[in-house]
């Protein structure tokens, strides 16, 4: 009598789950945008420092990431979160490519806010004519008929930010300046 042994199993293939986010629509885009550009400054210019390097700079970072809407709101400009999301990155991207953010140290964020600053003053007149193009004075339009909400994100997002940038500006600490001529006291 012969005796059977099991027959032998492969063994199952693990399989992986791919998630794919799809872009994010709403406030949740809102609220996830200046976090996501914090993080990704995180990672590319203070991943080598201690965690308290980004944590001091933080407040200066979020200044710095928030001036373009300031900027785009004083002209009367909106952009969408994912295109002012993109105007960031790439400065980031020219920085990493082109800039030397370790010679800064403590002062990149003010290195990144000039970068910023320079930027939308030279690019202005190419960046004032793709926001006012046509197609976002449609987008306006058809807002106004009944597809008003996805236009009006659009708009509240650089009003966000641009309220976000003025608090920040109007708590900013301040240099004193000291009068050398002027004698001290003590």
């Amino acid at each position: 009598m012969a005796v059977q042994t099991p027959a032998r199993r492969r063994p199952a293939m693990k399989t992986r789950a791919i998630c794919v986010k799809p872009p994010q629509r709403g406030p949740a885009a809102l609220e996830g945008a200046v976090p996501e550009l914090l993080e990704m400054i995180r990672r590319r210019f203070y991943a080598k420092g201690p965690p308290a390097h980004f944590h001091r700079d933080r407040r200066m970072l979020l200044y710095a990431i928030t001036w373009p809407a300031g900027w785009l709101d004083s002209r009367g400009l909106a952009c969408s979160p994912e295109r002012y999301q993109a105007l960031i990155v790439e400065r980031i991207e020219v920085i990493c490519a082109h800039g030397d953010p370790a010679r800064y140290g403590a002062y990149f964020p003010a290195y990144l806010l000039k970068c910023l600053q320079e930027w939308f003053q030279h690019r202005s007149d190419e960046l004032y004519a793709e926001l006012k193009h046509i197609r976002n004075a449609i987008d306006r339009v058809l807002g106004s008929v009944g597809v008003a909400s996805e236009v009006q994100l659009h708009a509240r997002h650089t009003e966000l930010l641009a309220a976000t940038h003025r608090l920040l500006h109007a708590h900013r600490p301040r240099r004193v300046v000291s009068d050398n001529g002027q004698l001290s006291l003590f």
